[in-house]
């Protein structure tokens, strides 16, 4: 008969097991492993808003990590700045397992836009952060032949690296100014045709918005601009990198 209240017998009557550990059984190759797409929410007792983290730490010579170590540490860890919160996730994981990453994934408004921002650091070492912002382009081609340039959308992508906490919104600002405009969600007619002037203005390839970024931002690791084509089915692309291989955090 079943005792009642035993934490070890299941509503089937199967007995849990919990004299082993799994995760802790011996393995011949060391891997990174952990958990991606966790949706939490950061506070620092003045804001609060959702992010979503991806956690990765080293198995070791062992089979598995502790996901649950993990999770735990994500919502239960505080600090008043996001990229100190990031290094004690770390910090509390790596008491039990080695060389953990956090990366952190959110919106942030910039005006009446949303920027995507990503943060990428490890307990000690420094921070990365990636920034893809929307903005206007006009041909210069078509502008040079027939006086007007055709205009899309463009998304520029900067990734860069600080060991101290950078100031997100002076370089959210930087990246807006490579572009030819930047859309505004409402304008009236006259606010509508200055920003089709502004943009004509100040016509842009792909690649000149790269070449603009890296001028504005000399320690950039990784740039990218990717033109959402108004007269084509297809996106004009357009990379820069410091070091080749460069993976990005978006």
């Amino acid at each position: 008969m079943n005792r009642a209240g035993d934490p070890k017998v299941g509503a089937s009557s199967q007995v849990i097991d919990t004299s082993f550990d799994v995760q802790e059984e011996p393995a011949a190759i060391a891997v990174r492993a952990g958990v991606s797409n966790l949706r939490v929410l950061f506070q620092n007792g003045k804001i609060t808003f959702p992010v979503t983290l991806t956690i990765m730490t080293s198995t070791g010579l062992h089979r598995g990590v502790h996901m649950s170590r993990l999770v735990r540490a994500a919502t239960t860890r505080k600090s008043r700045s996001l990229e100190g919160w990031l290094r004690s996730i770390c910090r509390e994981v790596n008491e039990s397992q080695p060389e953990t990453m956090v990366s952190c994934l959110f919106e942030m408004p910039y005006s009446d836009q949303f920027v995507k921002v990503a943060i990428s650091t490890t307990e000690r070492g420094a921070v990365t952060y990636q920034f893809t912002a929307t903005g206007m382009t006009a041909c210069p081609c078509s502008k040079k032949m027939i006086g007007v340039g055709h205009m899309q959308r463009a998304e520029l992508t900067l990734a860069l690296r600080s060991r101290g906490a950078l100031e997100i919104a002076d370089a959210v600002g930087k990246l807006q100014e490579c572009f030819s405009a930047i859309p505004r969600e409402e304008l009236k007619r006259v606010e509508e045709a200055k920003k089709i002037l502004e943009a004509q203005g100040n016509p842009k390839f792909a690649e000149d918005l790269l070449r603009e970024c890296v001028k504005r931002f000399p320690n950039a690791l990784f740039v990218s601009a990717r033109a959402l084509e108004s007269i084509h089915a297809h996106d004009a692309v357009a990379s820069w990198s410091r070091k080749p291989g460069w993976v990005p955090l978006l």
